[in-house]
Parts: C-alpha cells; structure tokens; sequence
C-alpha cells in the first residue's frame, strides 16, 4: 500500500511560523489606509525630506496620504452606523476639509518663516523639536516608501515590522525551551493582541517593539552561552 502524503500536522515549526505570518499580512489588505495617528505626519513628512524632497512636494504627499486615512475611517464609520449606513459616503467631502484645514496651517507657518528642520510646521517649532531627534523611524521608512510608493509603503513597512515582532516572540520563547506550540501561540497572540494592532501603526512604536523583542532574544541566547 502506498503511504499516504504527508499533512499539514507534519509541517516543521519554521513552516507554521511563516503560515502565521502570512495570514497575518493578507488581513492587513483589508485596511491598507485609515491607520494613522496624529504622529504618522511627522515621521512621513520626515522621510520624504530625507529623501530630497522640497517642503512643498512633501506637504502635498503627506497630506493627501492623512486625508485619505481620514476619509477612510469616515467611510468605515457610516457603513457601521445603523442609521447612515445608506447614506452617501462622507469620504469625498472628509478628505476635502482635511486638505484644506492641513494646507491653511503649514501654508500659514511656511510663510511666516517655519522652514527649518526635516518635519513640515504642522504645529509649533517647539512640538516639533520633539519629532526631529527621532531619525530612526523616518530612516526606516524610505526604502518602502521608494519602492511602493507612500500609501502602500506605509502599509508595508507595517507589516514588516509587525510580522518581525510575531516571529522574535516565537523564537524567544523557543530560546527559553517552550514547547512549539505554545510559542507559536505566542505568536499568534502578537499579532491579535493590542501590541500588534499597534505594531501595525505607522509610527515608531511598532519598529521599538521588535527592536525590543530582538534585544530580549539576543540576551536569552546569551544566558543560554
């Protein structure tokens, strides 16, 4: 008789871990844009200064990018409101007062002399002193920004590092001799939990979780000599 082909409960660890992080990717593609923060602006604006561009070609790409994670958070909002969900979608007209609102502020900073820096004056020279000495994230970002372009180069570099925290969490707690599958489980908790939907921002909490998680490995590996 022939043997019967091997099945998925054969699969080695290093295959699960990549399974995981696969599906975690493809369920991002259901929210590419709407997940950025008030910070998210800063850090993009930030990156495409370091990659040459001029203030004005970086507060037109940086606006449109925000604005339409406004209008995409708008467009989520009415399809679950029981009351609106028939309604005309809001996207158009909320992206609309968000590039006017954004462009009358820098515009307004611009002309009074706010050029300075890498960051574009979304608000007060002095708040944004905060964002200038945290090149690492901004660094981090321009490869997938040049490669695929800024919306999916956020969305990207997000699953980048986020699929980067779920795997150091598997092999931390395999370096600390956990059984396969609770660190998978490990894993895959990352992924779910809130760190993860936080490691998926576009911000630097995301790149300082996995940097963590890396530094964690490396001393468990150490203490194992």
């Amino acid at each position: 008789m022939r043997g019967r082909a091997p099945g998925w409960r054969s699969w080695r660890p290093r295959t699960w871990v990549l399974v995981l992080a696969a599906l975690f990717a493809l369920f991002q593609l259901s929210t590419v844009t709407g997940r950025d923060t008030p910070d998210t602006k800063n850090y993009l604006s930030y990156a495409l200064s370091l990659r040459g561009e001029g203030k004005r070609e970086t507060a037109a790409v940086t606006i449109d990018y925000v604005c339409a994670g406004e209008a995409a958070r708008a467009r989520r909002g009415q399809s679950v409101d029981v009351l609106r969900f028939r309604e005309p979608s809001p996207a158009a007209r909320v992206a609309k007062e968000c590039r006017a609102g954004l462009w009358r502020e820098v515009d307004a900073r611009l002309r009074a002399g706010q050029t300075g820096g890498h960051t574009l004056p979304f608000t007060s020279a002095r708040f944004m002193r905060i964002f200038e000495v945290r090149p690492g994230y901004p660094v981090f970002l321009i490869p997938f920004l040049t490669v695929f372009g800024v919306t999916w180069g956020m969305w990207a570099a997000g699953v980048v590092v986020t699929v980067a925290g779920g795997v150091l969490v598997y092999l931390l707690l395999r370096s600390r001799r956990v059984p396969v599958p609770l660190a998978l489980t490990g894993q895959g908790l990352y992924y779910v939990l809130p760190c993860g939907t936080t490691a998926m921002r576009p911000m630097a909490e995301g790149l300082m979780l996995a940097l963590t998680l890396a530094a964690l490995w490396g001393c468990s590996l150490a203490l194992e000599g």
